[in-house]
């Protein structure tokens, strides 16, 4: 059973639609769904969510709240609750989340918690989040409270508040000292197996800290969720514009890859939270809120004051519940939660979790759909592509598919090459650029400065129907080698050939190929292929082999050489730099695929001193006073260079006498371009940027972690082996 199946089984098992069928009844829940999603909007109102602000004071001075700034007022009691939440519009509720402020100043928390239980006795679980200022109180009232919840069979669940690694934490709460005393905490109900997370609120203050926080927690095998900082009511806020979602376009970006990462590097399994992390790329990207809202229908906010509002974000107060009766104060001010809905849900970046949607699931179908389609085993093409129209943006329209939307500045350097290169041609070209994942690519024509480009999504009807209405399909750079995303290329050259369009593969390498079905698709390529460019001369013997000499295979170069050179005379370096510049990479098994992993793991161990020992050396050999970790890549899909740089410096480099750097900024093409000719000197390891620093006739040493794969065969071409460093050379250094 495939993933959105499992969901919607999940689903309806727990609505009661799946019961008695062995085979799950996918278009009966489906239609339950979307009736429930449009009987929400109705007055009946099932709450099973209770967000209660036990106070309305803190005693921390975060940078993205005022509530520090209140001073304490009424309070309802825990028998004012109890009676509050006896109103029969709390009858349903299986949550209540008990925060503050800060609600471990209330000595009375452990009675909240009981009183909510009394009121509510079918409540499943209770809550709460702690700053963990006051260490030993904090233990203590939540100590009393978890024995409350255990008395009565309840569940309890808690969450501390942690917004950077160290000092950035004790900056960003404004009291020094916090980030130890909620480590101190965090570690004492870890021990007592209470069921605990981390929280952590990411603002203008912290949003370059993330990946040290992220490190941290998962060296320490701590689990914690990611926010967005949002404007909230509740916490008074509103004038706290110079911090909330104030992000310039490269803190935006920043973000992305944040959430990205902690999607694709498996921190965050559990699928609700997944989805809300791509609701909030979406958000960031410039798009709308993709997920729904349990406040929307099923939740409420009761606060210090026994008032009741719709959500905590953007609600107004609609009454008071130790005066009015809760369940006739939530029907009547339904005009309210419209206005939410009409004004600010779309908008809204702040992290309530919410079931999958009925819009969410179709979304997920027709996505799955073609994946299934755009797949290198797919023959079955011409039923699909003859039904639908072409689309056509420019007069003459180049699409161009490959490896964008995972892209590293090579590969942006790459895009520009050929997009110059066709613009010198007929400079009225239009583009259309496929890509895994929209917002990387949309970032990197932005970066580029590239006008007549349009960005499309890879895995929908757009991708075939750009193809019929373009002129020319491209393969655009980069290696054809073992990946599933094969199928872009395969696929729109098959689709292209229906219909009689030009098919270039432009500048790229072949392998490494170990895979047959793979092996297979390159081959199937090549065929399909009516010009074919590649970068090095070791490719293009390959596929002449291959071809049997039948098609003209041309040594174009690498396309990124091109581009680098048109902008080459207008960098100017500094000729009394003394850096030592290094362009690394983590290096992976794929690389030795005749190791075992333990033995694998062993050689990769050696090769990461040898190498910490070669930049030792170099950087004492050419009197650098500083050594800069910088990076061509800084997404997840394909590593991020800037993880593997903090990982190197703090394991290798503690002792050493010359300050060490890594840049935690972006990376674009201009910033390396920059960063290489600054240096006195620039160690190389991801491929582009050997390409970049040979280009830039900079002083370069290419360490071909490949062993013996594209660097040797860029370095051969381009008559440069005095430059390379082989790995059995690097680890004969280190022992010598």
């Amino acid at each position: 059973m495939n993933y959105l199946k499992r969901i919607l089984k999940s689903l309806a098992i727990r609505t009661g639609v799946y019961s008695k069928y062995k085979e799950f009844r996918e278009d009966e829940y489906l239609k339950k769904l979307q009736n429930d999603e449009k009987n929400s909007i109705t007055n009946e109102a099932i709450i099973k969510v209770v967000n209660l602000n036990a106070n309305d004071i803190c005693n921390s001075k975060c940078t993205m709240c005022n509530i520090w700034d209140q001073k304490q007022g009424f309070e309802i009691t825990p028998e004012d609750l109890q009676h509050i939440l006896s109103n029969s519009l709390f009858k349903n509720v299986k949550y209540i989340g008990i925060t503050g402020g800060e609600p471990t100043l209330r000595e009375d928390l452990p009675q909240l918690f009981e009183a909510a239980i009394k009121a509510i006795p079918t409540i499943k679980g209770l809550s709460t989040i702690t700053n963990c200022i006051k260490e030993k109180e904090v233990i203590e009232r939540i100590d009393n409270s978890i024995s409350i919840c255990k008395k009565y069979g309840k569940e309890f669940s808690m969450m501390i508040s942690l917004d950077g690694y160290g000092e950035v934490h004790d900056r960003v709460r404004g009291r020094k000292g916090n980030f130890k005393t909620a480590i101190n905490v965090y570690n004492y109900f870890r021990q007592k197996g209470v069921n605990i997370a981390i929280g952590s609120t990411i603002s203008k203050i912290n949003v370059w800290e993330m990946d040290e926080l992220l490190d941290f927690l998962t060296q320490n095998k701590m689990y914690g969720r990611f926010r967005v900082a949002e404007f909230i009511k509740r916490l008074y806020n509103e004038d706290r514009q110079d911090v909330i979602r104030n992000f310039d376009d490269d803190e935006k970006y920043n973000l992305i890859l944040f959430f990205y990462k902690l999607i694709h590097s498996g921190f965050e399994k559990n699928q609700d939270y997944i989805r809300t992390y791509k609701s909030i790329i979406n958000i960031l990207s410039g798009g709308k809120r993709l997920i729904g809202c349990p406040y929307q229908s099923e939740g409420v906010v009761l606060n210090s004051r026994g008032e009741i509002a719709y959500c905590a974000p953007k609600s107004e107060i609609i009454g008071n519940a130790l005066k009015e009766g809760a369940e006739l104060l939530y029907a009547q001010n339904l005009n309210e939660r419209g206005r939410i809905k009409n004004e600010d849900c779309d908008d809204c970046i702040h992290d309530y979790h919410a079931k999958i949607t009925y819009k969410e699931i179709l979304s997920i179908k027709e996505e799955d759909y073609w994946k299934k389609y755009i797949n290198i085993e797919n023959t079955k093409l011409k039923a699909v592509h003859k039904k639908l129209k072409p689309i056509r943006d420019f007069e003459n329209q180049v699409f161009i598919t490959g490896w964008y939307g995972t892209e590293t500045v090579g590969d942006k350097a790459i895009l520009a090459g050929i997009i110059n290169e066709l613009k010198e041609k007929d400079k009225d070209t239009g583009f259309i650029i496929s890509s895994l994942y929209s917002p990387i690519t949309d970032r990197t024509v932005i970066e580029l400065g590239l006008t007549n480009v349009k960005v499309i999504p890879v895995y929908c009807k757009e991708f075939v129907e750009y193809i019929k209405g373009s002129d020319t399909i491209i393969m655009g750079g980069g290696p054809l080698m073992d990946l599933n995303e094969l199928s872009l290329p395969l696929i729109s050259f098959r689709i292209a050939s229906f219909y009689k369009k030009k098919k270039i593969i432009y500048g790229c390498g072949i392998g490494p190929l170990y895979i047959p079905k793979f092996e297979q698709a390159v081959k199937d390529i090549l065929f399909l292929a009516d010009e074919i460019m590649l970068r090095d001369e070791k490719s293009r013997t390959v596929a002449l082999n291959w071809l049997n000499n039948s098609k003209d295979v041309k040594l174009s170069g690498d396309p990124a050489k091109k581009y680098i050179l048109s902008i080459k005379n207008q960098i100017a370096g500094s000729n009394k730099s003394t850096v030592l510049k290094c362009f690394l990479r983590e290096w992976t098994h794929e690389y030795c695929r005749n190791l075992s992993q333990t033995d694998f793991l062993d050689k990769k161990n050696k090769l990461e001193i040898a190498l910490s020992n070669f930049i030792k050396n170099k950087a004492i050999e050419i009197g650098a006073t500083e050594i800069v970790l910088d990076h061509m890549h800084n997404f997840i899909i394909g590593m991020d260079d800037r993880d593997f740089s903090r990982y190197f410096i703090n394991t290798y480099f503690n002792d050493f006498q010359i300050p060490i750097r890594h840049n935690k900024k972006l990376s674009t093409v201009d910033s390396i371009v920059h960063s290489m000719v600054d240096s006195s000197h620039n160690i190389c390891m991801r491929f582009h940027s050997v390409v970049f620093a040979d280009t830039l006739d900079t002083s370069y040493t290419a360490f071909d972690y490949t062993g013996g794969g594209k660097i040797l065969g860029y370095l051969t071409d381009n008559f440069k082996k005095d430059n390379l460093l082989t790995i059995e050379e690097l680890l004969k250094t280190s022992k010598n």
